[in-house]
């Protein structure tokens, strides 16, 4: 009799496994074993399209930067090769330092650092030269390599063919123009610096390889550095206005 709980207990057991037979797990209606399988196929395919759209805007996220960008990298490209031109041309490049001048006695005897002081009075008008620079950098080089971005500035002289079929990239804006300027201006005050740094040391090498003067009356420092400056501009270097200024002397 101790073993009769036992039994009961087995007994109910089996009633239990008999109430969970296929045969009463499949008693559920049509309509309800659909919905308890299709169930977990909507949820996948809700977290796939989920996926789907989380993949779609991260890529669209890393991709708009570039789209963004594409006008910057042109523009910046092609005002740096126009401004490579420009200082090409200056002789700019010849003179790293003032040791490049070539010397004809006490006076520089040099064609191409002439023509760099000749061509560097355009850094004295310097919003007009900005300008012009910025407005060749806005034309195409229709001999340049890859794929080509129209540039499309409404404040600007030149003006694409048909601006109406440009994409939204291809316009300048105001605060794109600003920085366009204001990069053309960084370059611009290099080569003032640079310029200006040579023809102060002309000035000095000339005048240490002057013969000193011999008069009885002393001569001012400023008045001799003065009257050398003016005879550099006399023999075609004429300086920029930041030393011509300094020395007071007549343009």
């Amino acid at each position: 009799m101790r073993n009769r709980p036992d039994a009961m207990r087995q007994i109910r057991s089996i009633d239990d496994l008999v109430s969970s037979s296929p045969t009463k797990l499949f008693s559920l209606s049509p309509n309800d074993a659909l919905v308890q399988i299709s169930l977990p196929l909507v949820l996948i395919l809700a977290i796939m399209t989920r996926l789907l759209v989380i993949g779609q805007t991260m890529t669209a996220q890393e991709e708009s930067p570039a789209i963004l960008e594409m006008w910057k990298q042109q523009l910046i490209f092609r005002i740096d090769q126009v401004m490579d031109d420009w200082a090409v041309e200056a002789e700019l490049p010849a003179f790293p330092d003032a040791s490049r001048i070539l010397w004809e006695g006490s006076f520089p005897g040099d064609a191409r650092f002439q023509k760099l002081c000749e061509k560097s009075q355009e850094l004295n008008k310097q919003d007009a030269l900005q300008l012009r620079l910025y407005e060749e950098a806005l034309l195409p080089d229709p001999d340049a390599e890859g794929p080509l971005l129209v540039l499309y500035d409404p404040l600007a002289s030149v003006t694409p063919d048909d601006v109406s079929i440009l994409p939204p990239e291809s316009l300048i804006t105001p605060e794109r123009r600003a920085y366009a300027l204001a990069h053309i201006a960084d370059r611009m005050l290099q080569w003032r610096k640079q310029v200006e740094e040579l023809q102060w040391t002309a000035i000095s090498e000339t005048a240490a390889r002057l013969p000193l003067n011999e008069s009885s009356q002393p001569v001012e420092a400023a008045s001799e550095l003065r009257r050398i400056s003016k005879e550099l501009s006399q023999r075609g270097y004429p300086f920029l206005d930041r030393v011509t200024q300094e020395y007071e002397v007549a343009q």
